[in-house]
């Protein structure tokens, strides 16, 4: 696995040779990811090893800590960064499978897009996670418990509406569907009918916002609010 001595930044030719990549138009070997001519490092950070990170989690933390002391929220909108981030962990994020091709989802789970569209950009899956842990930090398990090529369905439900982006909130959703134990999510969270799935709890948050100020309620609160349909992720 690849070891950086920075994280760097693509600029607008690395950007538009890294997306020719991506949608199969060129060679991976046409872009060197710390050729001056397409990126530039970020003096303020760290070294950066790609490891085989089993979760999202792993990724995360290993990306904050290259940040060092620089805070990943104030890059959200520097795509140059996150593509660079998701072309040097090409063997993390878009494996390889039968036939040697890469497994490449669509365009906005590799491309990093607005980060104000809550539709979207909570869905890239290098950016997301590196952004929920260094805010929420093991406040978001339930979220970045998965393999870092995927996109699991808890995570889009959950991050899709701005106020989401609370710890009390993502604590509750943590104490529902985290389990400590095996450090997985806890059987039947997902579902588009399922009783107290994510989907729902989505659907619900939006609900007592009308009548409660969401920001405000301890986590404990928030579970307590919930219908019975959620009392079966309770402990």
């Amino acid at each position: 696995m690849s070891k950086y001595p920075h994280l760097y930044e693509f600029n607008q030719t690395g950007l538009d040779l890294f997306r020719k990549i991506m949608q199969d138009q060129l060679d991976e070997a046409a872009l060197d990811p710390i050729d001056k001519r397409y990126a530039k490092p970020l003096s303020e950070t760290g070294p950066f090893q790609v490891g085989q990170f089993q979760t999202a989690r792993e990724m995360a933390v290993a990306i904050c800590k290259s940040f060092g002391d620089a805070d990943p929220q104030k890059y959200a909108a520097r795509e140059g960064v996150w593509a660079w981030l998701y072309f040097a962990l090409l063997d993390v994020v878009s494996p390889r499978v039968a036939g040697g091709k890469r497994k490449v989802l669509e365009f906005v789970r590799w491309y990093p897009g607005d980060p104000n569209d809550y539709q979207k950009a909570q869905r890239h899956l290098v950016r997301m996670p590196t952004l929920l842990y260094s805010g929420l930090g093991s406040s978001a398990d339930h979220l970045l418990c998965g393999k870092p090529h995927t996109g699991p369905e808890i995570r889009e439900q959950l991050t899709s509406q701005q106020d989401m982006f609370s710890v009390n909130f993502q604590q509750a959703c943590r104490a529902l569907y985290f389990d400590d134990k095996t450090g997985a999510l806890k059987k039947g969270v997902a579902g588009q009918d399922t009783p107290g799935s994510t989907r729902r709890l989505a659907q619900v948050r939006k609900q007592l916002d009308v009548t409660w100020d969401m920001t405000d309620l301890s986590p404990v609160k928030i579970l307590e609010l919930l219908p019975a349909e959620f009392d079966r992720f309770k402990t």
